[in-house]
């Protein structure tokens, strides 16, 4: 043999696939060629080394190397199916293959020397290393809207009010929020918040609007509030906190009076709870609760109301606006102040809407408004009427005292229209009857003292415009009375 035995051939033969001349023909060549007998021999370390590998796991990869052991794994079994590669010929080989076989070799060298370091350690189930991954936090939600403030109006006032322990000199134009605090010394008021929703604090009475929101109102009190509230939303609270009992209602007309003597719940419509920190009890309609300081509270506690009571319950509903919007009403509203020439109190009515004693003052929309007085048999006899421009001008009337039985009456009267300047007001009227508006009258009342002074003088009821029955009162004003006896007359002037 002329030619050396290739690497190929070498592992043909320890792999069987030689006839056994064959077998006996190269091993003959090396037998006399060194080259070809290194070759025999590390082909045959390499060869001795597969049938272990077959038998061998997978060696221990690291996580990042998943593709390789994959790898490893589909590549021993397809090479048990593959089937014994046909045998070619011993020397004709191109080179490129006997490179290849050598590095073969070399790597299956390699292969042997890693299998045996890692086969000295009994084998163990591979370990995957895992990130610990942080688990995704769940986006916190929105913070929850704060709820709307609420905001009041004073629609009614009367003798000393006091806001945050002062005394405001345009009480009608603030607006109260919650932490406000008012008090009433002699007076009383009516605070308006929202569409048929009204608290009208009595007099001696302090409340503290501890919160005002669309979402809960909490008022504190000591001394006496009368509530009116429309029907609550879901989720909305209604409270009046009374020394250690709280009041709490959905919708109703009721009165709560907190004083020394003890705490008085009395509700005209609806349902309220009372309740302190042992106990809860329901006040219906028509009933009424008394609690002394110190008192369990109990349904027993609980009885029906008087007709005098429920009478003075219905008369202490709180005064509102028909159409509430606090701020069209704050823009365009005025108060109205009605004062009395002494310091006797009466009954008034405005718009035929009675509001209590005078002096007070009420909220009304702008235009013309009549006040009417009540005199001492408790009959409402028209004071006068008042232009309202709005839009925070207020206006005042003074009422007349009550006209006392007199003697002096047909005097005064004849004084009154010998002193008529019938020139003026002849130009008083002067524009409107151009417009062809004949027939007017102005109706007044007046009163005059001993020394002939006039106490007041109010255009109580007239046909003319307002700026025009304005022009006929100065002249009226004009007129001047001697000493004689005092008398209050109402007297029609025609025009």
């Amino acid at each position: 043999m002329s030619r050396h035995v290739a690497p190929q051939t070498w592992a043909d033969a320890f792999a069987g696939r030689l006839s056994d001349d064959e077998r006996a023909a190269i091993e003959q060549h090396a037998e006399g060629c060194e080259k070809c007998a290194r070759s025999r021999a590390r082909v045959g370390r390499a060869s001795d080394s597969f049938a272990s590998l077959r038998a061998q796991t997978a060696p221990e990869l690291p996580w990042d190397a998943v593709r390789a052991r994959v790898h490893w794994t589909v590549s021993k079994e397809r090479r048990a199916r593959t089937a014994p590669v046909p045998r070619r010929s011993r020397f004709a080989w191109p080179r490129r293959t006997w490179l290849a076989l050598g590095l073969a070799a070399v790597g299956g060298i390699g292969v042997v020397i890693a299998t045996q370091r890692t086969t000295s350690s009994p084998a163990k189930e591979p370990t995957i290393a895992l990130a610990r991954v942080a688990p995704a936090e769940a986006p916190s939600p929105p913070p929850a809207p704060a709820p709307a403030p609420l905001a009041g109006l004073v629609n009614r006032a009367a003798g000393e009010v006091r806001l945050d322990g002062v005394r405001p000199a345009e009480l009608f134009t603030q607006r109260l929020v919650a932490g406000n605090v008012i008090a009433t010394g002699d007076g009383a008021v009516d605070v308006q918040f929202g569409e048929a929703s009204a608290f009208a604090l009595g007099p001696g009475s302090t409340l503290e609007l501890r919160r005002f929101d669309a979402e809960a109102i909490e008022l504190a009190v000591t001394g006496t509030i009368d509530v009116e509230v429309a029907a609550r939303r879901p989720g909305q609270r209604f409270l009046v906190i009374a020394g250690e009992h709280t009041v709490e209602v959905r919708g109703t007309q009721f009165r709560v009076e907190h004083v020394a003597e003890g705490t008085r719940v009395a509700c005209r419509h609806g349902r309220v709870a009372v309740r302190d920190r042992a106990a809860e009890v329901e006040v219906g309609t028509a009933r009424g609760l008394r609690i002394a300081p110190g008192t369990a509270l109990t349904e027993e506690r609980v009885a029906p109301l008087t007709v005098d009571e429920l009478d003075a319950l219905a008369r202490a509903t709180p005064l509102q606006l028909p159409l509430w919007d606090v701020d069209a009403l704050a823009r365009n509203s005025a108060p109205l102040s009605i004062a009395t020439p002494t310091a006797a109190t009466r009954e008034v009515r405005v718009d035929g809407v009675e509001l209590g004693r005078a002096p007070l003052a009420v909220r009304v929309m702008p235009g013309r408004h009549t006040v009417e007085a009540a005199d001492h048999a408790g009959r409402f006899r028209r004071a006068g009427w008042v232009d309202v421009a709005g839009a925070g001008a207020g206006a005042r009337l003074e009422l007349p005292a009550e006209r006392p039985p007199t003697a002096g009456i047909a005097a005064r009267r004849r004084e009154l229209r010998a002193g008529l300047d019938h020139a003026r007001l002849a130009s008083c009227t002067r524009s409107i009857a151009k417009a062809g508006l004949s027939g007017t009258y102005v109706q007044i009342e007046l009163a005059v003292d001993e020394h002939g002074a006039v106490g007041f003088l109010n255009v109580i009821d007239t046909d003319l415009p307002s700026s025009t029955a304005r022009c006929v009162r100065e002249s009226l004003a004009q007129v001047r009375f001697r000493a004689g006896a005092a008398a209050t007359l109402r007297e029609r002037i025609d025009l």
